[in-house]
C-alpha cells in the first residue's frame, strides 16, 4: 500500500477512464468490498449468473444477501439475458452482478435502462474484459462499481490482485476504508508526517495489495493493448479453422459488441463425450477446461437455493457441452493451427 500502489491505481484509472481506482488484493475482495460499499445485506437480493465463476456470487453470500441466479442470452451468447433479468427483478432486488463472459461485453445498454428503471446498482464483474471499450467507455466503468481480477490466467496478472473502479467519490471513500481493517490513515501516510494516528471507523478487511504485485501490474498494463490484439488474432486464426467442424459450435461469432479475447470457447453437440474428448485433447498435450460448472449445481448452492429458483435450461446445457481451448499472447499461430487440425481428427472419436 506504498506508492507503487497509488501509481498503479493512477495508471489504470487514466486507462479505464474512471474517476477513481482502489487496489485491492484479489477480484473477490474487490466483489466483497463492492457489495459492502453498496450496502447490500440481509433481506437484499443481487441478480447474477450463473455461469461464471462462483467469487461473483459467493461476495453476495458474505455481506447476508441473496444471489438470485439468471439464464443466458442463447447458445451463441452465454452473457445474461436481459429478458430473464427483468422477470427476476422483485421489490427486494437492489443490485445486478454483470459477468462479461470471456471478455464479450454484455448488452450494457439495455442493463442500464432496466437498471434505471427499477433503481438498481450495477456491479460489473470484469475479470475476463480488461480493456475491452464501447462507445460509452471502458467494460468496468460502464456501471456504479466495476470489478477486476489480475490473478495469474488473467489478461493483466500481478499473480494474484485485483482493482476496483467507480466515478463515485463517496463508494472510493467507503472502499479505500474498507479495504484496510476500516482504518483513516494508512502507514504510508504516517511515515509521510500525514498522520500520527488513526481511527478504525468501519468494519474492514485485509484486502491491501503489496508493492511487488502493483510493479507487475503497472509494467502488464503497458503490454495489455498489444496483448489483447494478439488474443484477437487467435481467436479469428480459431474461428476460421474450426467453423465448418461437424460437432461443434462456435460462440459470440459476429458478436456485436467488443472483446477482450480472454476465452475461446467452443459448444460441442450432444453426440460428442465431452470428457473423452478432452481426454483425448490431453493426450496430444493440449489442455482444455470448462467455464463454467453453472453455480446452481454446486452442492453447497443446491443446500440454500430452492431448485424453483434456478430454472436455467441453457446455462445447464451450455454448462454440459462448453469447452473452453488454449488461448494466452505467447501462444503461436502455429499451434491454433496444430489444435484445430488435432480437433478436426479428434472428434470422430469422440
Amino acid at each position: 500500500m506504498g506508492e507503487t500502489v497509488e501509481k498503479l491505481e493512477r495508471d489504470f484509472s487514466d486507462f479505464i477512464g474512471a474517476k477513481h481506482a482502489v487496489a485491492v488484493s484479489s477480484g473477490t475482495a474487490a466483489l466483497h468490498l463492492a457489495m459492502r460499499a453498496l450496502e447490500i445485506g440481509p433481506q437484499d437480493e443481487v441478480i447474477v449468473p450463473s455461469l461464471s465463476f462462483v467469487a461473483s456470487s459467493n461476495a453476495i453470500l458474505y455481506v447476508g444477501a441473496e444471489p438470485v441466479f439468471v439464464d443466458i442470452t442463447g447458445l451463441g451468447d452465454f452473457n445474461l439475458s436481459c429478458d430473464d433479468l427483468e422477470r427476476r427483478i422483485t421489490s427486494r432486488t437492489k443490485a445486478l452482478v454483470v459477468v462479461h463472459y470471456g471478455g464479450y461485453v454484455a448488452n450494457m445498454d439495455q442493463i442500464i435502462r432496466i437498471a434505471r428503471e427499477h433503481r438498481l446498482n450495477i456491479v460489473e464483474d470484469t475479470a475476463h474484459a480488461i480493456g475491452a471499450e464501447l462507445n460509452s467507455g471502458m467494460a468496468g466503468a460502464l456501471g456504479d462499481i466495476g470489478c477486476f481480477s489480475f490473478f495469474s490466467n488473467k489478461n493483466l496478472t500481478t499473480g494474484e490482485g485485483g482493482m476496483i473502479v467507480t466515478n463515485q467519490d463517496k463508494i472510493a471513500r467507503k472502499l479505500k476504508l474498507l479495504r484496510s481493517h476500516g482504518m483513516t490513515s494508512m502507514t504510508l501516510s504516517r511515515h509521510k508526517g500525514h498522520a500520527y494516528s488513526y481511527d478504525v471507523v468501519e468494519l474492514g478487511y485485509n484486502y491491501r495489495m503489496t508493492e511487488m504485485s502493483a510493479a507487475l501490474g503497472i509494467l502488464q498494463l503497458k503490454k495489455l493493448s498489444h496483448a489483447n490484439k494478439k488474443r484477437k488474432t487467435l481467436t479469428d486464426l480459431y474461428v476460421s479453422g474450426l467453423k465448418d467442424v461437424n460437432g461443434i459450435s462456435i460462440p459470440f461469432r459476429n458478436y456485436p459488441r467488443p472483446s477482450s479475447y480472454h476465452l475461446f470457447p467452443i459448444l460441442l453437440n450432444q453426440r460428442v463425450n465431452r470428457e473423452k474428448f478432452m481426454g483425448l485433447l490431453k493426450k496430444e498435450a493440449i489442455q482444455s477446461s470448462i467455464h463454467y460448472p453453472p453455480i446452481h449445481t454446486f452442492s453447497y448452492y443446491r443446500r440454500i437455493i430452492e431448485p424453483k429458483k434456478t430454472r436455467l435450461p441453457l446455462t445447464e446445457y451450455v454448462g454440459a457441452h462448453e469447452v473452453t481451448l488454449p488461448l494466452h499472447p505467447l501462444l503461436k499461430k502455429e499451434d491454433v493451427i496444430f489444435i484445430c487440425d488435432k480437433i478436426k481428427r479428434i472428434l470422430p472419436k469422440a
